[in-house]
C-alpha cells in the first residue's frame, strides 16, 4: 500500500467513524430506558429523522459536486442554477391551488425539473454549441424570475401561503419512512449511475477539444450528469424543503483538502455530507431547546464561515 493510499484510507476511516458517532448520538442521546415509550421514540421519531437527514445530506452534496465538476465553477449548486427556486414555487403553487399535502412534493419536483429545462434553454440562446458555460448566469436570471412569481403568489393568497415559509427553511422535524424510502431509492439509482459514468466524467476535466478528440460526446455527457444531479436535488428539496450551502461548501472542502481519484472524492462527499447534515439537525434541536432551528439555518451559520476560510487559505496558497 502506497503512502498516498494509506493516508486516504485513514482519512476515509476517520470520517466514517465520525459519521457513525454522530448517527449513534442522534439516535440514543437523552433516552430514559425505563420509559415504555422509548422504543416508539427511537423507531418512529428519531430513526426516520436521522435517515432522512443522512440521505438528504449525501444527495445534496454529491449533486453539488457534479454541478461544480461539469460547470467548472465552485459556486455551482441547486441555488445558483435556480433549481431550489423552482422547487419552492412548485410547493407554493400546490398550496395556492389548495391541493392535498401529498401533492406538494410532486409539484416541487416537477417545477425543479422544468426549471432546469428553462435554464438550459436560456443558456443555449446565450451560448450556442456549449450551453453549460452560461448555466450559472441563466440560473441566476431564472431564479430571480421565480422569486418574483413566488412573491406574487404570496400576495394573492397570503393566509394560505403562510405554510410555504416553513418550506423555505428545510428541515426534518416531520420525517416519515415514506419520504426516507423515496429519497433512498433515488439516491441509490443516481449515485450508482454517476459511479458508472466516472471514467467519462474524468475525461471532462480535460479541455473540451481533448475530450472530443478521445471520442467523448461532451455536451451529451454534461447534460446527462446535470440531469441526474438535478433529479436527485429536486427530489430531496421536494420532500424536505430548501436546504442550501451544503451542496456548495462540502464539495469545495473535499476538493481542497482531499486528494485522490474521483471515486474516492465522491465517496468522501457522501460520507461527509451525510455526517454534516445529521450534525446540523442535532445542533438545531439542542442549541436553543425547546426551540428547534431548521437544519438549513445551522448549515448557513456553519457553512458561510467555512467557505470564507477555504477562500482565504486558497488565496494565500496562490500568493505563495
Amino acid at each position: 500500500m502506497s503512502k498516498h493510499s494509506g493516508k486516504g484510507f485513514i482519512t476515509l476511516s476517520i470520517w466514517s467513524l465520525f459519521l457513525i458517532a454522530v448517527v449513534c448520538y442522534a439516535l440514543w442521546h437523552h433516552l430514559d430506558w425505563q420509559d415504555p415509550l422509548t422504543s416508539t421514540l427511537i423507531w418512529q421519531v428519531r430513526l426516520p429523522r436521522i435517515l432522512l437527514a443522512l440521505f438528504a445530506g449525501m444527495g445534496l452534496t454529491v449533486a453539488g459536486q457534479m454541478y461544480q465538476l461539469i460547470l467548472n465553477n465552485p459556486l455551482a449548486d441547486s441555488f445558483t442554477l435556480g433549481l431550489a427556486n423552482g422547487a419552492t414555487v412548485g410547493a407554493a403553487l400546490a398550496i395556492f391551488l389548495g391541493l392535498p399535502f401529498f401533492w406538494i412534493a410532486p409539484f416541487s419536483i416537477l417545477l425543479g425539473l422544468l426549471t432546469l429545462i428553462g435554464v438550459m434553454g436560456v443558456a443555449q440562446l446565450l451560448t450556442s454549441g456549449y450551453p453549460t458555460k452560461s448555466l450559472i448566469l441563466s440560473g441566476i436570471m431564472i431564479g430571480a424570475l421565480l422569486n418574483a412569481v413566488l412573491y406574487l403568489l404570496v400576495q394573492l393568497n397570503p393566509m394560505r401561503l403562510q405554510n410555504v415559509l416553513g418550506y423555505l427553511f428545510g428541515g426534518f422535524s416531520s420525517a416519515e419512512y415514506r419520504e426516507v424510502l423515496y429519497i433512498f431509492v433515488v439516491l441509490i439509482v443516481v449515485v450508482v449511475s454517476l459511479f458508472l459514468l466516472v471514467p467519462h466524467i474524468q475525461l471532462l476535466q480535460l479541455n473540451i477539444l481533448s475530450s472530443a478528440a478521445l471520442g467523448l460526446h461532451v455536451q451529451r455527457l454534461s447534460l446527462s450528469v446535470l440531469g441526474l444531479a438535478t433529479v436527485l436535488a429536486t427530489v430531496i428539496v421536494g420532500y424536505v424543503g430548501v436546504i442550501g450551502f451544503i451542496g456548495m461548501v462540502i464539495p469545495q472542502f473535499v476538493h481542497r483538502s482531499v486528494s485522490g481519484s474521483l471515486y474516492y472524492k465522491m465517496t468522501m462527499n457522501l460520507i461527509i455530507g451525510g455526517a454534516v447534515m445529521v450534525l446540523a439537525d442535532i445542533l438545531g434541536t439542542q442549541l436553543f431547546a425547546p426551540i428547534q432551528l431548521p437544519a438549513s439555518i445551522i448549515l448557513a451559520l456553519l457553512g458561510i464561515p467555512l467557505m470564507f476560510y477555504l477562500m482565504i487559505v486558497e488565496g494565500r496558497r496562490g500568493i505563495h
